[in-house]
């Protein structure tokens, strides 16, 4: 603890040291950037006040990567000019990406090429809110088409009777007694239906999370379940159970997991898989396994 205090209190410093450095010259503070109606990201800064030499103007940049130096934004078209008091901007984007904010103030001689992260330019990805539609029916289907807008994490109605054909039907798992037990009563009223599911991805992952559990969790799937790699997704995905997540993104995870191994050919593992999630999502769950069961022979005994 003795050699940690120094650290804390050099980096107070730093921050301090930047804070004061700005207000003295022609920098904008405090930058924010946050979602805003429709396809909108308002950003927000303080503006410096009688800095030497003296602002005639703003411009604002956006990127898709934070930037850390001038360098960076200096090739670059500012997307708004502004009077040198604007305190706000508001951006209108054409999708769902997230962009990156820097403002940077112009004097007499150019534009000043100073650019602090978290000072003058944001550090934290945003992106546009996808509206939410027809929230209130049911959520369950996961056969229904599905829009969503480019650049994001997509349900890939791709065939996949072909994944089912190549199946080694010699690979099954032995599901426990009681595990039968539930798939049994869970099928007894299904109709037989052989088509395979199409993958079913939930719409809190559908675009990058700002952080934490759930983007790591999008992460597992833009690199492994959406590529169709399903070997790939049962590891991570097994990776990601295996330590302290949230409870959400736990129930996600073993969904995903379930459909996984439904997709390479394990149905006794992805009904065990979907049986752990039954409570959190009924319907659905159901209806994965009822499919799962379709595909594979369960022993009388």
């Amino acid at each position: 603890m003795k050699f940690f205090r120094p650290l804390v209190i050099t980096a107070v410093f730093i921050s301090v040291s930047f804070a004061a450095f700005a207000s003295e010259r022609p920098i904008v503070t405090g930058i924010k950037a946050e979602a805003g109606s429709a396809k909108r990201i308002s950003v927000t800064w303080t503006p410096p006040e009688n800095p030497e030499p003296a602002v005639t103007s703003l411009a604002v940049f956006r990127t898709e990567e934070p930037a850390a130096s001038f360098p960076q934004i200096a090739s670059l078209e500012p997307v708004a000019e502004l009077i040198k008091d604007s305190a706000s901007f508001t951006d209108s984007v054409s999708d769902y990406k997230d962009y990156y904010y820097t403002v940077v103030a112009v004097t007499e001689k150019g534009r000043y090429d100073i650019v602090i992260p978290s000072v003058n330019a944001t550090v934290n990805g945003v992106h546009a809110r996808i509206p939410r539609k027809n929230a209130a029916k049911d959520t369950s289907a996961s056969a229904r088409e599905k829009l969503y807008p480019e650049g994001v994490l997509r349900e890939t109605p791709l065939p996949y009777i072909d994944l089912i054909e190549s199946v080694n039907e010699n690979k099954r798992t032995a599901m426990s007694k009681n595990a039968l037990m539930q798939a049994r009563l869970l099928a007894g009223s299904a109709e037989t239906a052989h088509s395979p599911l199409l993958p079913y991805v939930f719409e809190e992952d559908l675009i990058s999370p700002d952080g934490g559990d759930d983007y790591l969790l999008f992460d597992v799937l833009k690199t492994t379940f959406i590529k169709r790699k399903y070997k790939d997704a049962e590891t991570e995905l097994l990776r990601l159970l295996a330590t302290n997540r949230n409870e959400a993104v736990t129930s996600r995870a073993r969904f995903y997991l379930g459909e996984s191994y439904y997709f390479s050919g394990n149905y006794a593992d992805a009904v065990n898989a979907f049986l752990y999630v039954i409570g959190d999502y009924p319907a659905l769950a159901k209806k994965w396994i009822d499919s799962s069961l379709d595909f594979m022979q369960l022993p009388e005994n």
